[in-house]
């Protein structure tokens, strides 16, 4: 009998230090439909399974352990309605939901687009925000994660432009696409082009001041759509406090940046009333843990892991 009870207490022991392992998707308060805003971290980029769905497309794919289907799970929510789009900045969302928006020049690169023109498709925009208002209303719950995109949007955009540029694309080839030299010269060539070199100048200096008000907007607009709904912001991770170079983070490089736009968000902004704010610290990232050429497409990426979709559902179900 002794060692039966000692067998079950160290049976429970273990168990108790197992489930302390694993992560916990729950909360006490419940949600029946959830609705994600934002840019390309809650679609699952860079995740197995993940869909580029279009620019036109309301609903995108829900990729299996991302973020939103743990925090789905932890609310019990019975709908999951998956309204980010890869790219998209605060401007390019504030269109999707404000009319009264003229937007800016970058737009055309993310929102519906005329076939034969640098220009966003008004028609089909429309619809697009229909659509994205129909299931905002329906929703209990809201989390919006965006403004990564809005600062460092310019090296993707033009790593975007190179890869549209054929001849430069082969010629990069020849020259051995991996040389830091090469690229660079290949960027800089593209940069020459006088307009294009200008709406990024204009959209560096003016980034923090826009991302601000196009925030706001956001936010207030959410609110009109939906003034009953749980809404969580998710603040900005510095994807370098995961790094370590000789055993010194360079974290603190660019966290003045990051700490400006997340400071707007948590205590900032004018409508902060309006919604509860989710820092978010320490996501394991591909660049944060040295896998710098994780996406060939864009060196240096800071999607999260697979770890760190799992870390941002913990810290959001934690301020729920």
């Amino acid at each position: 009998m002794k060692h039966g009870k000692r067998l079950l207490a160290i049976l429970l022991t273990v168990f108790m230090v197992a489930l302390c392992c694993v992560p916990t998707f729950a909360v006490s308060k419940q949600y029946k439909n959830y609705a994600v805003l934002g840019d390309s971290i809650p679609t699952g980029y860079m995740m197995p399974g993940y869909q580029y769905a279009g620019r036109k497309k309301v609903l995108w794919p829900i990729v299996p352990n991302s973020y939103p289907t743990f925090v789905a799970k932890g609310v019990g929510a019975k709908n999951t309605y998956m309204l980010a789009h890869s790219g998209y900045r605060t401007a390019d969302l504030r269109r999707v939901l404000d009319p009264d928006f003229a937007g800016d020049y970058f737009n055309a690169r993310r929102l519906p687009k005329l076939a034969d023109t640098y220009a966003v498709d008004e028609e089909g925009l429309a619809k697009l925000r229909k659509g994205v208002i129909k299931y905002l209303k329906k929703s209990d719950l809201i989390t919006l994660q965006i403004g990564a995109n809005d600062s460092f949007q310019v090296i993707v955009i033009l790593f975007e432009m190179l890869r549209e540029n054929q001849a430069l694309l082969e010629e990069l080839q020849a020259a051995g696409a991996m040389d830091p030299d090469v690229t660079t010269k290949a960027l800089q060539k593209i940069a020459q082009d006088n307009e294009t070199l200008l709406r990024i100048i204009e959209m560096e200096l003016a980034s923090v001041q826009s991302f601000r008000s196009n925030f706001d907007v956001i936010i207030r607009r959410i609110h009109e759509i939906n003034p009953d709904a749980k809404v969580v912001v998710m603040g900005l991770y510095n994807p370098l406090d995961v790094l370590k170079i000789g055993g010194i983070s360079p974290a603190p490089l660019i966290q003045p940046l990051i700490q400006g736009f997340n400071d707007y968000m948590s205590f900032g902004s004018q409508y902060s009333d309006y919604y509860t704010y989710c820092p978010l610290e320490d996501i394991e990232n591909y660049m944060g843990t040295g896998q710098l050429f994780a996406n060939p497409e864009l060196p240096g990426d800071v999607h999260p892991t697979a770890r760190g979709h799992q870390q941002i559902a913990e810290q959001v179900l934690a301020v729920l």
